[in-house]
Formats: C-alpha cells, sequence, structure tokens
C-alpha cells in the first residue's frame, strides 16, 4: 500500500483516538521549540492552529478521546499543565510540573493522570479534564530510584480508570486503578515500548515487541497472541478499526500491519526515515512520525 506524506519535518510523537473519528496529534521539533498539531486524518487536515512551545519529549503529553466524544491533548510546559479541548478549542491550566501524563475515566468523567516523583515515593494526581478539580490523590513505589524512567498507557476511553506505568530498565508494567487508588496489577514488560489499545470484545488489550515478535494479551495474564515478523521490532500501535482489530509494528525498513485474526501480515509498507512513534487510527490509517516527515498509509 502506497504511503504519502501529510507533513513534512521531524516529527517525535504522534498518537491517534481509539474511538470516534480517526484523529491524531503529533509533536514535532521547532524553530527553538517544539510544535504540537491536531490532525484530521479523514479529510487530511490539519485540525486547529498549531501549539508553540510543544514538549518534545513523549513522556509529557497525552491525547486521547474523553467519555462524550470530545478529543483531548493535554502537556506539561513551565510548571504548568495545560489540557486542551479540541472540540470546543478550549483550554484550562493547572499549576504543576509531573513527570509523567495521561489519560483516564473517573466516575464517568475525562480525567488527566499526572505521575510525580521520585520514583521510590510517587505521587499520582487525577484532574478533573474539563474544569481542572482534583478527583483523586495517592502514592505508588515506582522503583529504588529518584527519577521515574517511566511512561504512562492508556486507550481511553476504553481503558476506563486503568492506566499503564511501563519501564524500560525493571521490565514491568503497573496497572493503575485511578478510581480505587492503587496498583491493581503488575505485568511482564519486554523492556521496550508498549501500548495499551481498545480490544475488539471491550476490554483493553497489552500490545508489546519483543524480539522479531509482537505480543497481544489481555490484562488478566492470559498467554500473549504472538505476530511473528521478519526482523527485530521498534515501535508498535493497535486499534480497532470497524470489526478488525489492528496490530501495526516497525521491523527493519518496513511498516507492517496484521488483522490480528491472522499470524500473516496483511500490508508491508516501506518506510523512509527513523520511526519514532506509531499510531493506528480508527479508520485503520497507519501513521507514522518519522525523522524525515508525518506519513500515511491508508487501509
Amino acid at each position: 500500500m502506497p504511503e504519502s506524506v501529510l507533513a513534512q519535518g521531524a516529527f517525535d510523537g504522534v498518537a491517534a483516538t481509539a474511538a470516534g473519528p480517526p484523529l491524531a496529534f503529533t509533536s514535532r521539533a521547532g524553530q527553538g521549540a517544539g510544535v504540537g498539531q491536531a490532525w484530521d486524518l479523514r479529510a487530511r487536515t490539519a485540525l486547529g492552529p498549531p501549539i508553540p512551545d510543544f514538549p518534545d519529549h513523549r513522556t509529557e503529553w497525552a491525547f486521547g478521546l474523553l467519555p462524550g466524544g470530545a478529543p483531548v491533548v493535554a502537556w506539561t510546559h513551565r510548571d504548568r499543565v495545560h489540557v486542551h479541548d479540541l472540540s470546543t478549542g478550549g483550554e484550562l491550566t493547572v499549576d504543576g510540573q509531573p513527570d509523567l501524563l495521561g489519560l483516564a475515566v473517573h466516575g464517568g468523567r475525562g480525567a488527566v493522570v499526572a505521575v510525580f516523583g521520585p520514583a521510590s515515593d510517587a505521587r499520582v494526581a487525577v484532574l478533573d479534564a474539563r474544569t481542572g478539580d482534583l478527583l483523586a490523590e495517592f502514592g505508588v513505589w515506582l522503583g529504588h530510584w529518584t527519577a521515574i524512567d517511566r511512561w504512562v498507557l492508556h486507550a481511553t476511553p476504553a481503558s476506563g480508570p486503568l492506566v499503564g506505568v511501563a519501564c524500560d530498565t525493571e521490565r514491568t508494567i503497573g496497572l493503575l486503578d485511578v478510581e480505587r487508588e492503587e496498583e491493581a496489577a503488575s505485568l511482564p514488560s519486554s523492556g521496550a515500548h508498549a501500548v495499551l489499545a481498545p480490544g475488539p470484545d471491550g476490554p483493553p488489550l497489552l500490545v508489546q515487541p519483543s524480539g522479531a515478535e509482537v505480543h497481544v494479551q489481555t490484562l488478566d495474564g492470559d498467554p500473549a497472541v504472538v505476530l511473528p515478523a521478519p526482523g527485530d521490532v521498534g515501535a508498535v500501535a493497535a486499534t480497532v478499526a470497524g470489526d478488525r482489530f489492528l496490530v501495526a509494528a516497525e521491523a527493519g525498513d518496513d511498516l507492517l500491519v496484521w488483522d490480528a485474526a491472522s499470524v500473516t501480515p496483511t500490508r508491508r509498507v516501506p518506510v523512509a526515515g527513523r520511526v519514532n512513534d506509531l499510531a493506528l487510527a480508527t479508520d485503520g490509517t497507519l501513521i507514522a512520525a518519522t525523522d524525515t516527515g508525518l506519513r500515511l498509509a491508508p487501509a
């Protein structure tokens, strides 16, 4: 399937909504500061104006769909958390400089999950995404170290009150339940990029690379479904598109897409430039953030 370049530039991050219309959000290097941008993938156009002074580290921003269908992006800048509603253009700010950001659902409301260090005594604050009100706050142990070398996994609204806190070095993914204010489970990690994705039957699934394979598993520890790749796997992505559960992965110079009902890739897309991040939209479009542009491969 031929790819196209939606925008030129060095893109370091991309995320897509896990439900609703096919929307995406990207971060890229700008002149002296990063730039954030929302995209309407159906129209193949930018959605709203770019956001200046946007963080270039993927742990410092989160994008997703809230209950009710509003797409939001949250990020940190100069000791403040910003939450921007793309459907209304409204934005709120809350004081604080968390180490990690994610999205969740708390009591039926969309929420921003902010994690503050140190890892040995971390604090999780759950903020109402529309008002900024504090919905919950609790402590969690994330390791012996001071730095939080982790990232937050979410797939709102399908992931509900659950967020994953993944770590490269400790090979674990802690599942936090922000309504119960506790760690609900701990799952083994391959130590590489992992994502939460909406499952075809409702509950979210964990998708992560492991050598020359992609593992897809439930959050209750069932054995993983293994998708073999022709080489070591880098970035991965997954989504539900219609009645299909799609998984994508970077393997060598190609991007592969599986319909998870089969272990044989249904799409193989050669890609130019280094792939920094991947996303799959709800219409099956594959989006790759690369050093040479934002690249799309349609379903």
